[in-house]
C-alpha cells in the first residue's frame, strides 16, 4: 500500500470539496490519527492505514475509540487485503457503530477515494455522485460480496509464487539426492 499516494490523493479530494484534510492529525489527548478530514471546527471522518492483519479488530477498536474521543462522527479504515478476517465473528464492528456511535467503514486502498467521498458526503449531506453508488465495503456481520470476490483474485495471484517456491524446494532436494547417487560409498 502507498500510503503517500493515497494521502496525496486525499488531499485533492478535500481540495475539490471544499473541507481541510490533516495528515498525523494530533487529538487533545496527544494521540495520532493518520488523516482527519475537518470543516472548520466540525470533524467529519477519521481515516486510519492498516498494514497488518495481525490483531485487525484490536486496531479497529484502538483507532474507533481515539476517534470517538476525537469527536470524529466517522472513520474508514483502508485495509491492503482483500479478505477479512473473522469479520462474522467479531463483536468490534457492532460494538464500535451501536456502542461509540461512529460510522465504520473498510476499503482497499484501490476504493479509498471513493469510499471518502462518500463518507464526507454523507457527514456534509450532499449528493453522492452518481458514478459512486454506496460505500459497498462496510465492516458488517457478513463478509461483502465485494471482498468475496476479490479473496479469488487474490488467490489467483499468490497461485503463481506458491508454485516457484515449491519448484526452487524440490530443485534443491533433487540437487543433494543427485550429489548422494554420485559418491559411491
Amino acid at each position: 500500500m502507498r500510503v503517500q499516494a493515497l494521502i496525496a490523493g486525499l488531499e485533492e479530494l478535500v481540495n475539490e470539496l471544499n473541507v481541510e484534510g490533516w495528515q498525523e492529525f494530533r487529538t487533545s489527548d496527544n494521540t495520532r490519527i493518520d488523516f482527519a478530514i475537518t470543516q472548520g471546527a466540525r470533524r467529519l471522518l477519521s481515516v486510519e492505514f492498516e498494514r497488518s492483519r495481525k490483531w485487525l479488530f484490536a486496531r479497529v477498536l484502538y483507532n474507533a475509540v481515539k476517534a470517538q474521543r476525537a469527536e470524529f462522527p466517522a472513520i474508514l479504515f483502508v485495509y491492503p487485503f482483500y479478505d477479512l478476517p473473522r469479520a462474522g465473528r467479531s463483536w468490534v464492528p457492532s460494538y464500535v457503530e451501536d456502542e461509540l456511535g461512529l460510522r465504520l467503514a473498510l476499503c482497499h486502498p484501490r476504493d479509498c477515494l471513493d469510499a471518502t467521498r462518500t463518507l464526507i458526503c454523507e457527514q456534509l449531506q450532499l449528493p453522492i455522485p452518481g458514478n459512486v453508488v454506496e460505500t459497498d465495503c462496510i465492516i458488517s456481520t457478513t463478509v461483502p460480496s465485494s471482498l468475496k470476490v476479490g479473496a479469488k483474485a487474490w488467490k489467483a495471484m499468490k497461485a503463481p509464487s506458491t508454485g516457484r517456491r515449491k519448484k526452487r524446494a524440490q530443485s534443491k532436494k533433487g540437487a543433494s539426492k543427485k550429489e548422494s547417487a554420485r559418491k559411491p560409498g
